[in-house]
């Protein structure tokens, strides 16, 4: 499910980059609906990662934080990809608006 979200996010973006679109309202409509369906995916890896991270035998904070952030990949991944895709987003609104 995951996959597929972010497949559409990026054939959204790769649309709205080269231009070839009819409807930018609907674009960017659902461009925000998959950024939120991502969240529900980083809430959940957010957990997994606090999980490994106090359950790391080690009492000093690096050692844990190196070793969930290398357990769950997943979270920094969807940081990133809801970050910029916000930012796209933001980008389509003020388009939007001049137009």
């Amino acid at each position: 499910m995951m996959i597929e979200r972010l497949q559409k996010l990026t054939d959204i973006i790769q649309s709205y980059e080269s231009g070839e679109y009819k409807d930018l309202f609907k674009m960017n409509r659902e461009l925000a609906c998959n950024i939120h369906f991502l969240t529900d995916f980083q809430i959940k890896y957010n957990v997994k990662w606090n999980e490994e991270y106090h359950n790391h035998k080690s009492t000093v904070n690096a050692v844990k934080t190196r070793y969930a952030d290398q357990v769950v990949p997943e979270l920094y991944m969807l940081r990133h990809i809801i970050k910029t895709a916000t930012n796209v987003s933001i980008a389509m609104a003020q388009e939007i608006k001049r137009n």
